[in-house]
């Protein structure tokens, strides 16, 4: 039986949808549980995508005891939410946050998956629940009977967890969708990356933001970096990146995050994109250009970088289709690094 240790409640407001819904053709079949759950999904992970949230992965292995409750709602004829006792067997071991949707509609046809879904983004807690950066999986369990659809959404997040089925069509999960999916699966294909949940690796963590530690690891992989020079910063000791950042030190890829004394890394700090043109441009040599001027990098300390970088391809810009600007200060994603190297080491 799992167990779920440390939870947070997170926004587990009841909103009880009632309405009515007639089907004028006869042609037109109620959804199957499975079908009105798979509708909910492409409709919770579309939004999360136009919101800049990862897409959830469906927790299947325990949709059979989320739609277990959604039939005793049912069987009671009232909405309510799970009591803990109910639920925490059910969540997986390595929880830390969870959130809780319940619904019910008279309709079991695509019309009522799609009004309880836009019924739950315009309430503010349900959307919370839907659009949250820190929830990773999804299980829904709809029941549909005589007197309606019930609907149970069980959003959590874990260390630990591993869905069945997670891998999809390459080696991370939480990539799939991604514009940045091929970039990410020819990184770690290189064996520059090997994922962000060690030592499980089945994630990319694609909209996570890079920190200068994990920049210097890439960069390490990507250019078989092996000398050390006895450069020591200050904030590294603690660091799993300590090794890669001196060999990266070495290399003259970096100085410091602290000039003009420059006796610190900053390994936990994001990485900015002007950092990371600098980065690039001190690993490749890239000295040329070619008359690129994007319009926010005047007052940067990093305009030469830039201008090589675009120079040899590696950035077009930061808002596309114009690509007049760079976003120098912007911090860089994990899934844009990948881009940027796979760009910059021609993979």
């Amino acid at each position: 039986m799992r167990r779920a240790t440390r939870k947070l409640t997170t926004f587990i407001t009841v909103f009880l949808l009632v309405g009515t819904a007639s089907v004028s053709s006869p042609a037109v079949a109620a959804l199957s549980p499975e079908d009105f759950e798979a509708c909910l999904l492409t409709l919770i992970n579309t939004d999360r995508l136009a919101h800049g949230a990862d897409t959830l992965q469906m927790a299947f292995d325990i949709n059979n005891e989320v739609r277990a409750f959604s039939q005793k709602m049912a069987g009671e004829g009232d909405l309510r939410h799970m009591t803990s006792t109910e639920r925490n067997p059910i969540l997986p071991d390595g929880t830390w946050t969870w959130g809780e949707n319940v619904a019910w509609h008279s309709s079991p046809y695509l019309s009522g998956c799609e009004t309880i879904h836009n019924m739950f983004m315009n309430s503010s807690g349900h959307r919370a629940n839907i659009l949250s950066a820190n929830k990773m999986f999804v299980s829904l369990g709809v029941y549909i009977g005589n007197n309606g659809t019930w609907v149970t959404e069980l959003f959590f997040s874990s260390n630990t967890y591993d869905p069945p089925g997670a891998a999809g069509d390459g080696l991370f999960w939480d990539d799939d969708g991604s514009i940045f999916e091929s970039d990410i699966e020819r990184l770690a294909a290189a064996g520059i990356t090997s994922g962000c949940n060690p030592p499980t690796n089945n994630r990319f963590c694609p909209n996570d933001h890079l920190t200068r530690g994990q920049m210097a690891a890439m960069m390490v992989r990507a250019l078989n970096l092996t000398a050390t020079d006895g450069t020591d910063f200050t904030d590294d000791n603690e660091s799993v990146f300590e090794a890669d950042i001196e060999k990266l030190a070495a290399a003259g890829i970096t100085r410091g995050c602290n000039p003009p004394h420059n006796d610190r890394f900053c390994p936990d700090q994001s990485l900015t994109r002007g950092q990371m043109a600098a980065m690039i441009v001190r690993a490749l040599n890239l000295a040329g250009t070619s008359g690129t001027d994007f319009t926010d990098d005047n007052d940067s300390v990093f305009e030469a970088d830039i201008e090589h970088l675009a120079a040899a391809g590696i950035t077009s810009g930061c808002n596309p289709p114009t690509n007049n600007r760079f976003c120098p200060d912007q911090r860089v994603t994990r899934a844009q690094m990948a881009a940027f190297l796979v760009r910059a080491l021609g993979l």
